[in-house]
């Protein structure tokens, strides 16, 4: 993500950018995982919680899960979105360290699950698929600090702006001239990860649907121009 308030020269992100994430699996990792167990969850239903060991190691065949906190006022505080082919608790994973935040499925959900043991012996005997692995923490990593860095906005609209445009370059997929966010994010989900009360999200998704720069496709949101979004973080 290119674009800071404090600047007045930003670098857009281009549509094709937002659509061409490389895979983060090598064809070995991929043959692993799916030798696993295959699990299904059903919306709203919590894969792992904060006070539990992992029974293994997960990737996401099929749907999309939800990592967040729960602060001390008993909010939900949302870090991350995992979609298909993304391989968690990857922190746990690599080091045997925990996280105290829960993994919810946000839709219907399938995942593979491995032993952690098998995926760090698979994965450490070839460099390719030890790198290939690293690239997916880090990636999470820079995704998570990314979401740190819009937080750093003052004004709930360009928090949410910025959020959205940070879905599109992760779940994002055409749709006509414009992305589609194929993660059923909610504007609870945006309000948890933007630091926005409910209504205000909800009044400036209304705002951002006037100046049709947001649409709605079977409950899922669609940017309609993601350079027109992106100039709007230099509006307010």
């Amino acid at each position: 993500m290119a674009i800071h308030h404090d600047i007045t020269v930003i670098t857009i992100t281009r549509r094709d950018r937002i659509i061409s994430r490389e895979p983060y699996l090598t064809e070995k990792i991929a043959k692993l995982v799916t030798r696993g167990t295959l699990q299904s969850y059903h919306k709203g239903e919590i894969i792992l919680r904060t006070d539990e060991t992992p029974p293994g190691v997960f990737c996401v065949k099929e749907g999309y899960v939800k990592v967040y906190s729960i602060t001390d006022a008993g909010e939900e505080n949302m870090h991350i979105i995992y979609g298909p082919n993304t391989i968690f608790p990857i922190v746990w994973a690599i080091t045997g360290k925990l996280r105290q935040v829960f993994y919810e499925s946000m839709d219907d959900v399938l995942v593979y699950r491995i032993s952690r043991e098998d995926f760090l012996t698979f994965t450490n005997t070839d460099p390719k698929d030890t790198k290939a692995v690293l690239a997916h923490a880090i990636d999470m990593a820079n995704d998570n600090a990314d979401r740190i860095d819009g937080l750093e906005y003052t004004h709930g609209y360009s928090r949410i702006v910025y959020q959205l445009i940070a879905l599109a370059e992760r779940h994002g997929e055409p749709y006509g001239a414009g992305v589609i966010i194929k993660a059923p994010v909610k504007h609870h989900d945006i309000a948890s990860s933007t630091n926005c009360s409910r209504e205000t999200v909800s009044r400036e998704m209304g705002t951002l649907e006037k100046l049709k720069l947001i649409e709605y496709q079977d409950h899922l949101i669609v940017i309609t121009d993601v350079i027109k979004l992106q100039h709007e973080l230099l509006r307010v």
